[in-house]
């Protein structure tokens, strides 16, 4: 394990439990709202990502900081985690892709 892969998830447990022992709001969560399951509110992505499942549920995230600015920064390092191990979404990396080549995310040549 890289060695800011390993200070990421330092970092995101603390914040997660930080998050879990303050209580989480889960009815500001527009992804919650719409899902209704507990594993899409924050407090069911913060325990996820407390037991290091974060290819589980991270991406079900519009990170909106209606959960809290240390949770919604937790979301965000759990994904640089999966980037760093190759595991981000296939579209990020399309978009990346698409900016690197065209300078925008939709590829298109201008």
């Amino acid at each position: 394990m890289k060695t800011e892969e390993y200070n990421l998830k330092q970092e995101i447990k603390e914040e997660v439990a930080n998050a879990l022992r303050n209580g989480i709001d889960n009815e500001g969560c527009a992804v919650f709202r719409v899902m209704r399951k507990e594993h899409y509110s924050p407090k069911g992505k913060a325990i996820i990502l407390n037991n290091d499942f974060y290819e589980k549920i991270i991406y079900k995230c519009n990170l909106c900081r209606a959960c809290g600015d240390g949770l919604c920064a937790s979301f965000q390092k759990a994904r640089r985690v999966l980037v760093l191990k190759d595991k981000e979404m296939n579209a990020n990396k399309e978009m990346i892709d698409n900016l690197k080549r065209t300078g925008n995310i939709y590829g298109i040549q201008e």
